[in-house]
């Protein structure tokens, strides 16, 4: 119910705004030379969302040194920014008090600019940040719908590009050029979490630790979950080619990765996790992660853990999501991740593996 109704008053809150605002022409990038004090980023969704932009939010902190960065982040994603006190974190939430809490303390920030990264339809959510905030400038792509008068419209190619580097040119449009150099893609860890991962090391084995395949057998959306037999069939394939499985999930379902590793001799059950940090210290030590398409794949693309990527052909733009600059392969389900055929995929695991090995990594 709660949801329901900030979704409304998100529709007519950003009608009325629009009215107001109205529709001036807008320009393709913030002026050279401008004066920017303070920055609102847009990334309230999902961890994979945040995950391939962080990069990029990382180096415009770098290119605008004098500037505030802040983030508007959601409960899913908001533990990536909990060692990047650089940044400020402000929670969104469907719920209407901290919906509205939210909206006061972007106004207290006082961003110049305002970036909805939404790369292919407008957000009602951005805008209404962009507004209530007081943001002189607000970006967003320059997509097809052009349903909300953003003042800054940012071309984008029509060639089909990565979400990550999509964000770059975004953020491009705020004034100054953003490098593709040096980049920091790293999840931030603590001791806490890099001592959680060796607690796991020394109870599994140390002489293990970097030689797995880590295989993530959970996902919010059904249709890119695996069955749990093609899960158990991969790890007796991948046993039985002298490799080890670490099998990964969501809390809820650790009992299933327990009875896997019970029923697959060799087969290792990560402990479960209390939070994404945690499984980001495991994942960092996989030699190989194979997962469906989750937050996970680009948890583990910024390690540059080799990844084998499970997708549905179900999202116009899923290309932009796939693992970005590592070693991968995708496998393209036919409606569901569960008609992957498992030798399909351990096909995809050895020549994953025949990659690395030229390049002096052994799986």
């Amino acid at each position: 119910m709660a949801g329901n109704i900030e979704r409304a008053g998100r529709r007519l809150l950003a009608g009325a705004m629009r009215s107001i605002r109205g529709s001036s022409d807008a320009v393709g990038s913030i002026p050279a030379g401008t004066r920017l004090r303070s920055i609102l980023l847009m990334r309230w969704d999902a961890v994979g969302d945040l995950m391939v932009c962080l990069p990029w939010f990382r180096k415009t902190r770098e290119v605008f040194p004098r500037a505030r960065v802040g983030i508007v982040v959601s409960r899913r994603n908001r533990d990536l920014l909990k060692y990047e006190p650089e940044f400020t974190a402000i929670l969104y939430d469907s719920e209407p008090a901290t919906y509205l809490r939210s909206l006061l303390l972007a106004r207290r920030f006082r961003p110049n600019a305002v970036v909805d990264t939404r790369m292919h339809y407008d957000s009602t959510t951005s805008f209404i940040y962009g507004v209530v905030s007081g943001a002189e400038w607000m970006l967003s792509a320059d997509n097809r719908t052009r349903r909300l008068p953003f003042n800054v419209r940012v071309p984008m190619p029509t060639a089909r590009m990565h979400n990550s580097d999509m964000t770059r040119l975004l953020l491009c449009g705020l004034g100054r050029d953003i490098p593709d150099a040096d980049l920091d893609r790293e999840v931030r860890l603590s001791t806490a979490e890099l001592d959680f991962a060796d607690g796991f090391w020394r109870t599994a084995g140390l002489r293990y630790r970097g030689r797995t395949v880590g295989i993530n057998i959970s996902a919010r959306d059904p249709l890119h979950s695996w069955p749990l037999a093609g899960v158990r069939e991969l790890c007796t394939l991948l046993v039985g080619s002298g490799r080890k499985p670490v099998l990964f999930s969501v809390p809820s379902e650790h009992s299933e990765v327990t009875a896997l590793a019970v029923a697959v001799p060799g087969t290792l059950a990560a402990p479960p996790c209390p939070g994404i940090l945690h499984a980001a210290a495991l994942i960092r030590d996989m030699a190989m992660f194979v997962t469906p398409d989750t937050g996970l794949v680009h948890v583990a693309s910024s390690y540059g853990v080799p990844t084998v990527g499970l997708y549905v052909p179900n999202e116009e733009h899923l290309p932009l999501w796939f693992p970005w600059r590592v070693e991968n392969e995708v496998l393209m389900g036919e409606g569901a991740v569960s008609s992957i055929a498992v030798g399909d995929v351990m096909d995809a695991v050895e020549r994953l593996s025949c990659r690395t090995r030229a390049q002096g990594t052994e799986i």
